[in-house]
């Protein structure tokens, strides 16, 4: 989510930029060279990012501090690894701040940390899970897409609410009415879309997901 200049004390502001800057050199560090040089890969990373940066575009300004968003995290994860998705998410956050003055600089390293680092670790988390807890056939594989995205948008709508009832002023009814309950409904209606492209993908393009291998899930291994 874009957060505003001034909204958020400074010294959560700098936490924020403590947290984002050195995991996203360190994601740019284990980022899978073929991802820049292969024509294929690159098709993929760009289409990841013009998709997406037209999604973050039609945010909705509620009020200063709420405005909401799709994320494409979960998608994102399964489609290029968590460190790719890092860089790529967070080059959008930059590219819109640059291009659009959507958001600001000093709000920038807060805006990765909620919105993408979190719900990276969250998406990897049950892709992990998944993996080696449940089987791996094709229908599980959909699961996992639809609940990740689902987590994902809670998580950093819980964490935005308690820094909106924390610091924004705003009334608690209002920020639950009209932010709160807005993201919760975006996440289940985010995991619902991720999971049919999902489908799509293992359908049509199953190379550009790192995350399907067709022997291991069409045949359960």
């Amino acid at each position: 989510m874009h957060i505003p200049a001034g909204f958020y004390p400074d010294w959560l502001l700098m936490l924020g930029n403590i947290i984002a800057i050195p995991v996203i050199l360190l994601a740019i560090w284990h980022t899978e060279t073929r991802f820049w040089s292969g024509w294929s890969e690159g098709l993929q990373v760009a289409s990841i990012f013009v998709a997406l940066t037209g999604l973050y575009m039609l945010q909705a300004d509620i009020k200063p501090g709420m405005a909401v968003h799709w994320l494409g995290v979960m998608l994102t994860v399964m489609m290029v690894g968590p460190w790719t998705a890092i860089v790529v998410l967070s080059a959008i956050h930059v590219f819109l701040w640059i291009t659009l003055g959507i958001g600001d600089v000093s709000t920038l390293g807060f805006n990765i940390s909620t919105s993408v680092l979190l719900p990276v670790v969250i998406a990897s988390s049950i892709h992990l899970l998944f993996y080696y807890k449940f089987p791996r056939i094709v229908p599980v594989y959909f699961a996992k897409v639809g609940v990740g995205d689902l987590l994902c948008m809670w998580a950093v709508d819980a964490v935005l609410t308690l820094c909106l009832l924390t610091w924004s002023g705003y009334p608690s009814f209002h920020i639950y009415q009209d932010f709160t309950l807005i993201l919760a409904l975006m996440g289940g209606m985010e995991a619902v879309m991720s999971t049919w492209i999902i489908a799509g993908l293992v359908c049509y393009f199953p190379i550009w997901l790192v995350t399907f291998n067709d022997e291991e899930y069409i045949h359960g291994k």
